[in-house]
C-alpha cells in the first residue's frame, strides 16, 4: 500500500524522496495551492548536506547557495567557526527555504513520489491495518502509513489528540529579504545591543536575510506588516550602522514556540519536523532537524511497509530522534535566552560566554559539532564497537568518497573479505582498511550514514559470524 505524507515542506519532501528511492509508493498532500515562494528558514548545516551527499544530490544545493564559514552568536565578532569541522561541508549554506523545497520536490518527483497541492486533510482514522484520510473535497483514501509533516499547527497531530507541551517564546521577530550596503556578502553578521538583536545572512544573488529582534517592536502582532522603514530604523537602532537596505522583496513577522510531543509514533501514524518539535530560531536548527528526521525515518518506514523490518525497527525512530529533538530545544533555548538577555547580570554572563569562553578551541569544536548536527549519534547496544551509533567518518575508497556507496539508499557492509548471501538491501564492499580513513576491519553502515555494527576482530571467521549476527538484528 501507499504511504501518505501530510505537508510538502522540507521534512515531508525529503521523506518522500527517501521512500520513493526505496521503491515505496508515496503521495504528499499539502493544503497550499503550489510550491512555496517565501522563505522563513535560510540555512542548511553540514550534517544535512552530508545526508544529501549520501544520495548524490548535495551539489544541487551547494550550487544554489553561498557557503558561510561561521554562525554569529550575537555579539559582534563572536562566531561559531565551522571550518573546524571534519566534514566535506565545513560551513553552513545560506539558501532560501523556497529553493530548498524546490530542489527536494524535484528530487522526490524524479524518483516517483506524487505531490498533490490544494489537498487539505480534514479527517484521520486508523486501525491495525490502515489509515484513512478524508480531504476537504469530501474524498477519502486509505494508506498503509501516514506521516504528519504539517508544521507547528499540525492537523495530523491534533487529530490524534497528542499533547504538544511547551511554551511560546517572548516577542515577535521581524524577517526581511533585502539588499544592504557596507557588509561583505560572504559571511554572516550579528550584533546585540540594549535595543535588541540583528542577524544578517547572505544569499547567492547578493541579497540577504535580515533578522531583527527589536525590543521596541517585539510586542507587535504577527499580522502587522514589516516595512522597509522598520528594517532600516531597526538596523540603526540595534547596531548603530546605516546599512541602507533597499529592494525588499519579502518580509514577515512571527512568534516562535518551544514544544515537543511526548512520542513520535502513534500506531500507523508518525510525526516529523515541526509537527513533532518546534523551538526558537536561534542556531537555525528547525529545518535541519526536520530533514534529519526524514533520513532517519525513511529507510525504516520503507522496510516496515515492505515487510523487511524487525518488529522493533519503526519504534527506533522515536527512540533515536526524540532525544535529538529535546537536545535541540535545549540548545536553542539557551542561545535565545543569552541573545535576549536584558538584566546587567545576564548581559555580563552573555559577554563572558561569547567573548571569553566560546573562542576557546575545545569550546569552538564542541559548538561547531553541535550546531552543525555532526555530533548527533544514536545509543548503541552494549557491548559494541566505539563507532557503533556514530556517523560514518570521512574516508575514501579506491579514490572515491565513501558517500558514493550510499546513493541507492541501501545498507553497506565494508570488510576486507567478501561476504556471500547478503540480504537484498545490503551492498557488500571489500576494502583495504588503510583506505577507509582509519576505519575498523569491518563495519555495517545504515542507509542514513550511521554505523550499525563494527569490528576489529582479526579472525576472519569470527568476524564473519559477528557480521551475520548483526545482519540478523537489522533484518527480519
Amino acid at each position: 500500500m501507499t504511504v501518505a505524507i501530510v505537508g510538502a515542506g522540507p521534512t515531508g519532501l525529503a521523506l518522500a524522496a527517501e521512500l520513493a528511492l526505496a521503491g515505496v509508493p508515496c503521495r504528499v498532500f499539502d493544503r497550499r495551492p503550489g510550491p512555496r515562494t517565501d522563505s522563513r528558514a535560510i540555512t542548511l548545516h553540514a550534517r544535512s548536506l552530508e545526508l544529501l551527499d549520501l544520495r548524490g544530490v548535495a551539489g544541487r544545493f551547494t550550487d544554489a547557495g553561498v557557503p558561510l564559514p561561521g554562525f554569529p552568536l550575537g555579539l559582534r565578532d563572536a562566531v561559531i567557526d565551522f571550518s573546524r569541522l571534519d566534514s566535506d561541508f565545513p560551513y553552513m549554506l545560506g539558501i532560501p527555504q523556497s529553493r530548498i523545497e524546490g530542489l527536494l520536490a524535484g528530487r522526490a518527483e524524479e524518483l516517483g513520489a506524487q505531490l498533490a497541492w490544494s489537498h487539505r486533510v480534514t479527517g484521520l482514522e486508523q486501525n491495525e491495518h490502515e489509515v484513512r484520510l478524508t480531504f476537504d473535497s469530501g474524498k477519502s483514501e486509505s494508506f498503509a502509513q501516514v506521516v504528519g509533516c504539517d508544521g507547528i499547527r499540525s492537523f495530523v497531530r491534533e487529530s490524534l489528540s497528542v499533547p504538544f507541551p511547551g511554551f511560546p517564546n517572548p516577542g515577535s521577530v521581524s524577517l526581511a529579504d533585502v539588499t544592504v550596503e557596507g557588509l561583505r556578502m560572504d559571511r554572516a553578521y550579528g550584533e546585540l545591543s540594549d535595543r535588541g538583536m540583528l542577524l544578517v545572512f547572505p544569499y547567492r544573488d547578493g541579497s540577504c536575510r535580515v533578522v531583527l529582534y527589536d525590543y521596541s517592536r517585539a510586542g507587535l502582532p504577527v499580522e502587522e506588516p514589516v516595512t522597509l522603514d522598520e528594517v532600516a530604523d531597526g538596523i540603526i537602532a540595534i547596531s548603530g550602522r546605516d546599512l541602507r537596505p533597499h529592494d525588499m522583496y519579502w518580509s514577515g513577522r512571527y512568534r516562535s514556540e518551544s514544544r515537543q510531543v511526548p512520542r513520535y509514533r502513534h500506531g500507523r501514524v508518525l510525526l516529523a519536523g515541526d509537527a513533532a518539535h518546534t523551538h526558537s530560531p536561534a542556531g537555525a536548527q528547525g529545518l535541519n532537524t526536520g530533514i534529519q528526521d526524514a533520513f532517519n525515518l525513511g529507510w525504516k518506514l520503507a522496510a516496515a511497509v515492505q515487510g523487511r523490518a524487525p518488529s522493533w525497527l519503526l519504534d527506533s525512530y522515536d527512540a533515536e530522534r526524540h532525544p535529538v529533538g529535546a537536545a535541540v530545544l535545549a540548545l536553542t533555548g539557551r542561545q535565545f535566552r543569552l541573545n535576549t538577555a536584558r538584566t546587567r547580570r545576564r548581559k555580563a554572563l552573555r559577554w563572558t560566554a561569547e567573548k571569553v569562553v566560546a573562542p576557546l578551541p575545545p569550546v569552538q569544536d564542541r559548538l561547531a559539532r553541535a550546531y552543525s548536527g555532526i555530533s548527533v549519534a544514536y545509543p548503541p547496544p552494549r557491548p559494541s564497537h566505539r563507532l557503533t551509533g556514530a556517523r560514518l567518518p570521512r574516508g575514501r575508497l579506491n579514490g572515491a568518497p565513501l558517500a558514493e556507496l550510499f546513493h541507492d539508499g541501501r545498507f553497506v557492509l565494508l570488510d576486507d573479505r567478501e561476504h556471500k548471501d547478503l540480504p537484498g538491501q545490503v551492498t557488500g564492499v571489500r576494502y583495504a582498511r588503510r583506505q577507509g580513513g582509519g576505519l575498523p576491519r569491518a563495519l555495517l553502515v545504515r542507509p542514513d550514514g550511521y554505523v550499525a555494527w563494527a569490528s576489529d576482530e582479526p579472525d576472519p571467521r569470527a568476524r564473519t559470524s559477528a557480521a551475520t549476527a548483526a545482519l540478523g538484528h537489522w533484518f527480519r
